[in-house]
């Protein structure tokens, strides 16, 4: 039993010590290695399982198993390499690291991260005591990101007013027409208008669309996009002329 075990070590020895040398790794001498520093997106272990190595950040090349290596490194903390598949068909093939989840954070900072590997990646960049309040978007009022556009347009003709808006609670957007001393809710009983709303592509931003059939006189006046959700509002006016 005892010459059956000491066969098999050797047997272990022998195959360990092969594999290494295929992959091009000696033995790991642990104390031999570099600490890393200023790493951003945690800590792994290079090709050879052997020294920790500071993980590639999100959006970073990688090295992936399908792909020749270019010691781009490994993924840090919560990202994973994928092989590209926006490149052109002439373009060489690469890897990048991607975030395996698409939940927003709340920091204690205020800052709203796109996922965990961003806020990460700001705890080990600021090493303030940051830390993860919510896994939603932090509460703020409501912010126009871009101011509605004046029009000037012919009568019959198919037009849009565009109101971007962010905040968390995501806001509701509500138009309101500005006209002969009158403010009027749209798109009410109007026939001539409609409104259209969808949230995203971030998870606190919804954009809203007023929608003109036909553009006729009576669509003359200005027009409000007022955001609201139950921290604040905030709006925007622009004016739609009509030649006739």
């Amino acid at each position: 039993m005892y010459f059956r075990n000491y066969w098999l070590f050797l047997v272990y020895l022998l195959f360990s010590t092969a594999s290494a040398e295929d992959n091009g790794c000696q033995e790991c001498v642990s104390s031999s290695c570099d600490p890393p520093r200023n790493c951003k997106a945690g800590l792994v272990k290079d090709a050879c399982d052997c020294c920790y190595h500071c993980g590639v950040k999100e959006g970073d090349r990688c090295d992936h198993r399908d792909l020749p290596s270019e010691g781009a490194g490994r993924c840090g903390d919560n990202l994973e390499c994928q092989v590209r598949n926006d490149l052109s068909w002439d373009d060489p093939p690469e890897a990048v690291c991607v975030c395996k989840q698409h939940i927003p954070i709340c920091g204690s900072d205020g800052i709203t991260y796109e996922n965990i590997c961003q806020f990460t990646e700001a705890r080990y960049s600021k090493r303030n005591g940051l830390r993860a309040i919510a896994s939603e978007p932090c509460i703020k009022t409501p912010r126009i990101r871009t101011p509605l556009q004046n029009i000037l347009n012919v009568t019959g003709s198919s037009v849009v007013l565009t109101c971007e808006a962010n905040g968390w609670p995501i806001p509701d957007i509500h138009w309101i027409l500005q006209q002969n001393g009158r403010r009027i809710q749209l798109p009410g009983n109007r026939t001539d208008t409609a409104t259209q709303s969808r949230n995203g592509p971030n998870a606190d931003e919804t954009t809203s669309w007023l929608l003109f059939r036909s553009l006729s006189e009576d669509n003359a006046g200005t027009y409000i996009c007022k955001a609201q959700n139950y921290i604040g509002t905030d709006s925007s006016s622009a004016t739609v002329n009509v030649l006739v």
